[in-house]
């Protein structure tokens, strides 16, 4: 068995360093309540693609230090099993469960992310080559207009309208894990509610022309 022990801390190296990583990013307090279910998923599929992968590699492992061709065991076995019932039913069953339950997850996710809530304020945002522009509405049904920058209240709930005036861009609030397309001649409709004042970084994350790169702004949080 000196093979596998060979392979073993490795193997415990990736995974851990894989889950502990993951951890580590997503131990950080969530900005949104998207954002919280978000990582919520990531961590339970992660923890099925890391329990999955582990056995995967500790079984292809096992095969072949076992198979291995050397002194004294140069032939296969006489009558090798080709068949098991039970193992196969459990490698069907088991696989549809665990997708079932991502599933469910998925949805529940999907309701919390992009179920809109009633909103406090309404922002239109208007991707363009190369900078964001701003029409935020407080409710006075005056909206105001910024460019480069938008002023929220922590705990707000915003109602994002995201359009385009030219060619294709994205919405990027990077520390809120938010990203909506923003495409000529549609409205895409997206919401968020800010737990944390500060400043926000916003980019463009679909690559617009030969100033994608500058096409950055604010978002200010002011606290409650």
């Amino acid at each position: 068995m000196e093979v596998s022990k060979r392979f073993a801390p490795p193997l415990a190296a990736v995974f851990g360093t894989a889950w502990l990583g993951s951890f580590g990013a997503s131990a950080q307090a969530p900005n949104t309540p998207g954002q919280a279910a978000t990582d919520s998923l990531f961590l339970i599929v992660l923890g099925f693609a890391l329990a999955i992968g582990g056995l995967v590699l500790a079984l292809i492992t096992i095969a072949v230090v076992k198979f291995r061709r050397r002194r004294g065991h140069t032939e296969p076995p006489k009558n090798p099993k080709t068949e098991d019932r039970k193992l196969e039913t459990a490698w069907t069953v088991v696989p549809a469960i665990i997708l079932l339950v991502v599933g469910v997850l998925t949805f529940q996710t999907l309701r919390a992310t992009d179920t809109i809530p009633q909103a406090d304020v309404t922002v239109t945002v208007v991707g363009q080559q190369w900078f964001w522009e701003f029409f935020t509405d407080n409710g006075t049904g005056s909206p105001v207009r910024t460019i480069g920058e938008f002023t929220v209240r922590e705990g707000q709930t915003v109602k994002l309208l995201i359009r385009s005036q030219d060619v294709a861009h994205a919405l990027y609030i990077i520390d809120f894990g938010l990203k909506v397309d923003a495409i000529p001649g549609q409205t895409n409709v997206y919401w968020f509610q800010a737990l944390h004042a500060g400043d926000y970084q916003i980019r463009c994350a679909e690559y617009c022309g030969e100033n994608h790169w500058a096409m950055v702004a604010m978002l200010h949080v002011l606290p409650a």
